[in-house]
C-alpha cells in the first residue's frame, strides 16, 4: 500500500467546545470524539491544555488514544521559546528536554515550538547553537523536533529550511502551517519548500463563502502542492475562525479529503 497523507486535528481548534459553560468537553473525551464523530485520524495537541495534568493523566490519554485509533502525534509547546540569548540558554534546553519527556508518555512522536522573533543573523547562529545542544534531550527520548514558522528572519521558508541544515541530524523538521505560508510568498511557494522538511503540517481554516468556497486560500492548491513534492505525513486541521468550529473544520475535512483522493494515483 502507498503511503498517503493522514488528516488530523490541532486540539487548540476545539477549546471552544473546551470552555463553553454546558457540557463541556473533556480532555479525556478527545480521542474518541475526534475520531467517531469528526472522523480524523490523529491529535496534535498544545501545552496549555495540558497544564496541571500529571504523568499519570497524560499515561491514560495515551492508553485511550490507543484504544480509540486517535493517537497523539505531536505536542505543540504554546509560548514562544526564545533560544538566541545565552542567559537563556540552559532554562530552554531544559524545557525542551520535559516536553520531550511528556511528549513520549503521550505517545507523541514530535515536539513542536515556536521561536521567538529573531533579527539578526548572529541570533540564528545562536539559535542554531541552542538547539544542536537540545537535540541530545530530544534522541534521549527518541522524538522529534519541528520548528513552526516565525515572525522575522526566520519567516522566510528558505531561512527556517537553512536553520534546520545548519542544525543537522535526522531528529529536526519544520511544521508548517497554511496560514503562514499564504501570507508569507504563498501557499505553493512556502509550502513547496517547508513540506519536503515537515512531519506534520497545519491545514490552518478560517472561514467559507456562501458558494463554500474557502475564503483566504485555496485548500485544493495547497493539497496539489503537497502531492507534487510527495509529502505523506498528517495534515492536522486547525479553525482560526471565530464561533462553534465543528462546522468549518468538517466543510474543511471534506474538501481536503476529495483533493487528497482526487491527487492518489490510479
Amino acid at each position: 500500500m502507498l503511503a498517503q497523507m493522514v488528516l488530523t486535528l490541532s486540539v487548540g481548534a476545539l477549546r471552544p467546545l473546551m470552555k463553553r459553560a454546558k457540557k463541556p468537553l473533556d480532555i479525556f473525551e478527545l480521542p474518541t470524539f475526534v475520531n467517531e464523530e469528526m472522523g480524523l485520524r490523529g491529535l496534535n495537541i498544545p501545552t496549555d491544555l495540558l497544564i496541571g495534568r500529571t504523568p499519570k493523566d497524560f499515561e491514560l490519554l495515551r492508553d485511550l488514544s490507543d484504544k480509540a485509533h486517535c493517537p497523539f502525534l505531536v505536542l505543540i509547546e504554546t509560548p514562544t521559546l526564545d533560544l538566541w540569548s545565552p542567559d537563556n540558554r540552559a532554562s530552554v534546553i531544559e524545557r525542551i528536554r520535559r516536553l520531550a519527556s511528556a511528549a513520549n508518555r503521550l505517545g507523541c512522536s514530535s515536539v513542536a515550538i515556536n521561536l521567538a522573533d529573531v533579527t539578526t543573523q548572529e541570533r540564528v547562529d545562536a539559535v542554531a547553537k541552542t538547539l544542536k545542544l537540545a537535540m541530545v534531550e530530544m534522541d534521549k527520548f527518541e522524538t522529534t523536533l519541528l520548528l513552526q514558522s516565525v515572525p522575522g528572519l526566520l519567516s522566510d521558508g528558505k531561512a527556517l529550511i537553512d536553520l534546520v541544515k545548519k542544525v543537522g541530524g535526522f531528529r529536526i523538521g519544520t511544521m508548517p502551517s497554511f496560514h503562514h505560508a499564504a501570507a508569507h510568498g504563498g501557499v505553493s511557494q512556502e509550502l513547496r519548500r517547508l513540506a519536503p522538511y515537515a512531519q506534520s503540517i497545519t491545514a490552518s481554516v478560517m472561514g467559507f463563502s456562501s458558494s463554500g468556497e474557502h475564503t483566504d486560500w485555496s485548500l485544493d492548491e495547497c493539497i496539489e502542492t503537497l502531492r507534487s513534492v510527495g509529502y505523506v505525513n498528517s495534515i492536522s486541521l486547525d479553525f482560526l475562525g471565530k464561533g462553534d468550529p465543528i462546522k468549518p473544520l468538517s466543510m474543511a475535512r471534506d474538501m481536503l479529503s476529495a483533493a487528497m483522493e482526487a491527487a492518489e494515483p490510479a
